[in-house]
């Protein structure tokens, strides 16, 4: 009898690019099992997760054993039988799912997020290849767990307290087996909405990161330079009803320069279809780079138009000059459950107010004639410059440079 082969024996097996392989780890929804020590939790930070499009459950850590660990995962299997799952847990039941991972113990699990655990497993820790592990680090020390080893037999566990290198502003590295940042002047609770410690900016800095490893951990694609692209469609042509179709009701955009823009859904419709529009006809703007995040979109873009008409959100105010205006603008686009949360964006408003006529860089404060001779501001060289790569400019107004 000829001795029978497997599928994965066979040449259509072997000739399977990794798009195959890929697509036998994904699920149709992503699923996320939620912890923490309490009995219910935060209701928003739930909903940041269903709006991204997880499916999502609660267990409360009740207890530090391993029943705890076998709540998780039974609550994991009943998302359904091949779905695929991923755990946020947070304090003292991020610290109890890190040390209950180490190990392989579950094909469905996917990834883990731990935000503030109470103690960590050993900094040289390696989870297995399956399972991306992110954990956000806050306060100024951290419990660092091992389990002691004599002659091959596994000993007690020790924590020991380390204290954790902040790094620079928020969200510094860390040095792990695993992935780890840490958050300068945040505390254990910052990601929580309904706790004293929670920091805004630390939270959201952490969602984005915690957001792009459960998207790996699942391989999901999702389309924010879509949604960017879509929405700027619709305000430069004017259909502001349909644009709004596209932004949350909590959005905001700001003009930085000139704090032009809206907070509110409200507010958003209100300016984009009477101070936004119209342009001026001969306004343009070409892409210069785009940096593309898992929820956010930066355009670096060059602007130019005469200044014939009214522009409320970079002139404000300001009658028609019909100076000609170059300048480079940078947009941060935010992106949450397909729709837009924020946009902030950014020029450099002494230029346009050299181009136009507004400013003029001999005019010194009395006050400063004797130490600065005319002001360090540039006109439409400085966009230009960014356009070509290149000025001959460049550094002129450094002393002796």
């Amino acid at each position: 009898m000829s001795e029978q082969k497997s599928a994965f024996d066979t040449p259509w097996f072997n000739k399977q690019d990794n798009s195959f392989f890929n697509s036998l780890n994904k699920t149709k929804v992503p699923h996320l099992v939620l912890t923490a020590e309490t009995e219910d939790f935060d209701e928003e930070v739930t909903q940041q997760w269903r709006d991204e499009g997880f499916d999502t459950a609660y267990v409360p850590l009740l207890d530090d054993g391993n029943d705890f660990i076998k709540r998780v995962h039974a609550v994991g299997d009943s998302f359904g039988a091949g779905e695929y799952y991923g755990i946020v847990a947070f304090g003292d039941a991020a610290s109890t799912v890190l040390e209950g991972h180490i190990k392989p113990n579950h094909p469905k699990l996917c990834a883990i997020v731990a935000y503030y655990p109470s103690a960590i497993p050993s900094i040289n820790t390696k989870f297995p290849p399956s399972l991306k592990v992110l954990v956000h680090l806050a306060g100024s020390e951290i419990g660092v767990t091992r389990n002691s080893e004599v002659l091959g037999i596994q000993g007690k566990r020790k924590t020991v307290r380390k204290r954790v290198d902040p790094g620079e502003g928020y969200g510094g590295s860390l040095k792990l087996g695993f992935k780890a940042y840490t958050y300068e002047g945040s505390e254990p609770g910052f990601a929580e909405h309904d706790l004293d410690e929670y920091d805004p900016i630390a939270e959201a800095v952490a969602f984005t990161r915690s957001l792009a490893t459960l998207q790996k951990g699942f391989r999901l694609e999702p389309n924010v330079e879509g949604t960017r692209d879509e929405l700027a469609s619709l305000t430069n042509t004017g259909h502001f009803d349909k644009a709004m179709k596209h932004i949350r009701q909590d959005a905001h955009v700001i003009y930085g320069p000139t704090l032009a823009g809206g907070i509110g859904a409200k507010d958003l419709s209100r300016f984009y279809s009477n101070f936004f529009s119209p342009l001026p006809p001969s306004f343009s703007s070409r892409l210069l780079s785009r940096t593309i995040g898992t929820d956010r979109v930066v355009d670096e873009l060059f602007i130019s138009f005469a200044h014939t008409a009214v522009v409320s959100w970079i002139l404000p105010s300001v009658p028609p000059t019909k100076k000609n205006v170059e300048i480079v603008l940078v947009s941060i686009m935010r992106v949450r459950g397909g729709l837009l949360e924020s946009e902030h964006v950014y020029w450099d408003q002494a230029s346009v107010l050299v181009q136009i006529g507004l400013l003029d860089p001999k005019v010194v404060p009395e006050a400063m004639k004797k130490s600065v001779k005319s002001l360090p501001v540039v006109g439409a060289e400085s966009a230009r410059a960014m356009k070509r790569g290149s000025s001959r400019q460049i550094n002129s107004m450094i002393d002796k440079w």
